[in-house]
């Protein structure tokens, strides 16, 4: 085992020092995993229901302290930190009440044969599923996972990001507060090469759930497809937001910087292209760069900024340097462009054309704002569609059929009239098209997701 430093990445501090699992100690908590299955399995769905209950109840007594250690651990502005810690309470809530309300199917007899036979079906778990969380979302992402699975029976392997892993490891306190039987629920952050050959390849791992990049979710369906396992990807976007002529633009600008400010750029759903209809490009230009020049710089923990850092100064001079090339594409800066450690200012580039890297597939996990102009619906359909990408997308218009016509053109897995596709309603199936992902999340469809359908068949029944 070796251990890793936790800094906060505004200020360079050392958080904690947490240890590192190695191949042993990961492949130790999938043999407990395993074991806790058939027991987790048999618990009654109202018994599972009340533990994560009391999960919740634990979590929200102790929300502050939980936001505050996210707040810290990654740079989030704490208003967010919060919201994203009773995101989590709720997931928990919401995903007991659904399991309890999942119902099965009773086949009618609707050909020769099958007369006075009873068939009917049933969810039954999965098995052992590991999920693997990313550093932008750490505690929601957490939830959209783990709250399913363990409603519908399966026992759980959570590995937390290593860049912030704080507040995920702390977790486990209040699950076991809830009561949760050993090897029901496990955390723990590691390294990739043990994650790949004892969690991933490993055969005893029925399932794994993944947020993170397009890239990594390509490794890990390679590392797992010789046990075929169920894989369920929550991967990258470069998601476009459609600004037509008519659009409200204060409800427009609201919308763009409230999407891609939110943790300071770092959000996979979030509009990273900017397509505006050409009579409003310099309109909108100029007053975004009013409004984000506005917004307040400050750290994470201060209840008014909106501006403070990335997860850490690797990940800004990344998104500096993505800055860089597409100025060196030709487009022209018009605010932000500069780092400063971790943080990066707020940066609107214009001048976009359809052929540079980031109006097509260049996702840029930062505070970037390109504004590519556009002049009719089908060629704004044509450069949105344009990308290996499909996760979500937003149009602004006062046109409802235009809304829809457009809407039902765009290639995502949501399209949002008047606002961004940074939209994520907790129960909604969640999950893009094209390479950003595979399978869906959220309480409308996780539970079922994570668990078999299974036929029961009683043959002459009725007879």
């Amino acid at each position: 085992m070796s251990e890793l430093k936790v800094t906060n990445p505004m200020t360079g501090e050392v958080l904690d020092t947490v240890t590192l699992a190695g191949a042993e100690e990961v492949q130790k908590m999938v043999d407990l995993a395993v074991a806790a299955e058939e027991g987790w399995a048999a618990t009654p769905v109202y018994a599972r229901a009340e533990y994560l209950y009391r999960f919740a109840d634990a979590l929200e007594k102790d929300a502050e302290y939980i936001s505050q250690l996210s707040a810290k651990d990654m740079a989030k502005p704490i208003v967010q930190a919060r919201g994203e810690t009773m995101d989590g309470v709720k997931l928990l809530r919401a995903a007991a009440e659904r399991a309890k309300h999942l119902y099965g199917e009773v086949l009618s007899d609707s050909g020769p044969g099958f007369e006075g036979d009873l068939v009917f079906t049933k969810r039954e778990p999965l098995g052992t599923i590991a999920c693997i969380i990313p550093f932008n979302f750490p505690i929601e992402l957490t939830f959209q996972k783990i709250a399913p699975a363990l409603a519908m029976g399966n026992t759980v392997l959570v590995k937390a990001p290593s860049a912030n892993p704080l507040a995920v490891l702390a977790l486990d306190k209040y699950a076991k507060v809830a009561g949760l039987p050993e090897g029901v629920l496990q955390f723990f952050t590691s390294d990739h090469e043990a994650v790949n050959e004892h969690i991933i390849a490993n055969p005893k791992v029925d399932a794994i759930s993944l947020t993170g990049s397009t890239a990594a979710g390509k490794r890990m369906v390679k590392a797992g497809a010789d046990t075929l396992k169920r894989t369920f990807l929550e991967l990258g976007g470069n998601d476009a937001l459609l600004i037509f002529e008519d659009a409200d633009l204060d409800r427009a600008l609201d919308e763009m910087v409230t999407s891609r400010m939110e943790n300071n750029g770092q959000v996979c759903c979030s509009s990273k292209r900017f397509l505006v209809q050409r009579s409003i490009y310099d309109e909108v230009a100029k007053r975004l760069v009013e409004r984000l020049t506005a917004l307040k710089r400050g750290s994470a923990l201060d209840e008014e900024a909106a501006v403070t850092a990335l997860v850490s100064e690797r990940a800004a001079k990344e998104v500096e340097e993505q800055i860089r090339h597409t100025i060196e594409q030709g487009a022209e800066l018009l605010c932000g462009g500069t780092r400063e450690g971790a943080r990066v200012e707020p940066t609107v580039l214009v001048n976009v054309t359809p052929e540079m890297d980031i109006a097509s597939d260049l996702e840029i996990f930062g505070p970037v704002f390109p504004l590519i102009p556009f002049d009719t619906e089908e060629e704004a359909v044509r450069i949105a569609n344009n990308s290996i990408y499909g996760l979500s997308s937003g149009l602004m218009t006062r046109d409802m059929n235009r809304a829809f016509r457009v809407g039902s053109k765009l290639k995502a897995g949501g399209a949002v009239v008047n606002g961004s596709g940074g939209y994520r309603h907790l129960d909604q199936p969640f999950g893009g098209y094209k390479q950003s992902g595979l399978g869906r999340e959220g309480i409308s469809i996780s539970l079922e997701e994570f668990s078999h359908i299974k036929v029961y068949v009683v043959k002459g029944a009725f007879n």
